[in-house]
């Protein structure tokens, strides 16, 4: 089923453009019908993409979200941390729901694995400082790679090999625990050793060089970013981020492309109507009280891997801003507009108040952002449903201009409006944009 957008480039790139849960997955999964390929190229199983098909509700914590279009490949590119025992589960779940995709997955034989002592390192350092993660492993796999004690996927080929370095990782994690934290170890080697073979032995045959595949072929791709650009590790709000490139930086050495390779690439960022953050961190739009939870209950704002509420705010365009920036974004999708419609006043943040003076940037200083405050422009509320509206004739006029004023604010054009959950729930402006 083609999504009815004309294919906006050979290359596309999707990627949040907030701190996440923005609503990529629906996204990627419409889009993805238009495209050969799609491909996750950061992050790990602290990702959860959902996807509504006629009723029935799909997680994708490390597939791309484009696998569950029928004929679309899936590629697990290089620059993601995997956990086997998740991606065996992940395949079997969608199999088992008649949605057949081995023979359609690529998965990258340079990605690095997740396995249980990062998960254990996790709740470890989460105790002691907590970020907010997802103790999933996420942080400690990145931790082992970039101190080169990372094994990849490739290294699980050598069994001899693949065995001294989980050894030699369990020791050294074992002294980190034991005689840094003072805390108890009770990880076995053997153990782990043999359910990581078996695992890989389960998905061996879908393993292979993906840059060189990506780089040769002559059809079109879909690149899907996980969390969002207000998380990646050099651009988001550090430390409060992800481990990760979780903006469109993180492409080239994601998927071991050149970065000539993506000079054509159309890119997209997709963002709330409203704004949301999961775990520590500055928020400056961040509200409390009655005014959070009901914008929370509306939008149904827990998170899809951990089940927390997520904090929930306006819309900071002084945030999204910076997203088109880092991004380099010629297209906006907005999400979940719906969750406005009821709303006496709408908030959008134009500036921030730091110190006596007004910026309109996003400051690398975290102390300096704890202290900004915002600065709103307000909009009267439009006070009409817009949930599942497919055509913008439809829009109440406040709705078009709260729409136009984040247009205008960014220099981005909103393409395509998400009106609710299902895939066909969706209004499409590309059209008006290219106008």
């Amino acid at each position: 089923m083609r999504s009815r957008l004309e294919r906006l480039s050979g290359k596309v790139v999707i990627v949040g453009a907030q701190w996440g849960d923005e609503g990529k997955g629906k996204i990627v999964d419409l889009l993805s019908a238009d495209y050969d390929i799609t491909v996750r190229y950061q992050g790990g199983s602290n990702a959860g993409h959902t996807v509504i098909l006629g009723g029935e509700k799909f997680i994708l914590h490390l597939l791309p979200t484009g696998i569950l279009q029928e004929g679309t490949k899936g590629i697990v590119a290089q620059g993601m941390v995997i956990d086997l025992e998740v991606l065996n589960e992940e395949i079997e779940d969608i199999e088992r729901r008649g949605i057949k995709i081995r023979d359609r997955l690529m998965i990258s034989d340079r990605a690095h694995l997740v396995l249980p002592y990062h998960k254990l390192l996790d709740k470890l350092f989460e105790k002691k400082k907590g970020i907010g993660t997802t103790l999933r492993g996420i942080g400690p796999a990145y931790m082992f790679k970039y101190g080169r004690r990372g094994i990849r996927i490739s290294d699980l080929e050598d069994e001899r090999r693949a065995f001294n370095l989980i050894k030699d990782n369990i020791e050294f994690t074992r002294e980190l625990c034991e005689k840094v934290y003072c805390e108890t170890f009770d990880l076995n080697v053997d153990e782990i050793y043999e359910k990581t073979m078996d695992l890989y032995r389960n998905i061996k045959e879908l393993v292979g060089d993906v840059s060189l595949f990506l780089l040769n072929t002559k059809e079109s791709i879909l690149f899907e970013g996980a969390q969002g650009t207000m998380l990646d590790i050099d651009m988001g709000t550090y430390p409060f981020v992800t481990s990760s490139n979780a903006s469109a930086l993180g492409l080239t050495n994601g998927t071991g492309l050149p970065p000539s390779f993506f000079s054509d690439a159309f890119v997209i960022g997709v963002s709330k109507a409203y704004t949301t953050r999961v775990g520590g961190g500055p928020f400056p739009t961040e509200l409390f009280g009655e005014e959070a939870e009901r914008i929370r209950e509306w939008g149904n704002e827990y998170g899809s891997t951990t089940g927390r509420p997520r904090r929930c705010g306006w819309l900071d365009l002084v945030a999204l801003k910076h997203a088109v920036r880092v991004n380099g974004l010629r297209g906006i999708i907005l999400t979940k507009l719906d969750v406005l419609d009821n709303l006496d006043e709408i908030k959008v943040c134009v500036a921030y108040e730091c110190d006596s003076v007004n910026i309109d940037y996003f400051p690398a200083s975290l102390s300096l952002l704890e202290r900004c405050k915002p600065v709103y422009k307000v909009f009267k509320g439009w006070k009409k449903s817009t949930r599942g509206l497919r055509d913008p004739d439809g829009l109440p006029d406040g709705a078009v201009d709260y729409i136009h004023f984040i247009e205008e604010y960014t220099g981005v054009p909103i393409i395509l409006l998400s009106t609710g959950p299902e895939r066909e729930e969706y209004i499409n402006l590309y059209e008006r944009a290219k106008a």
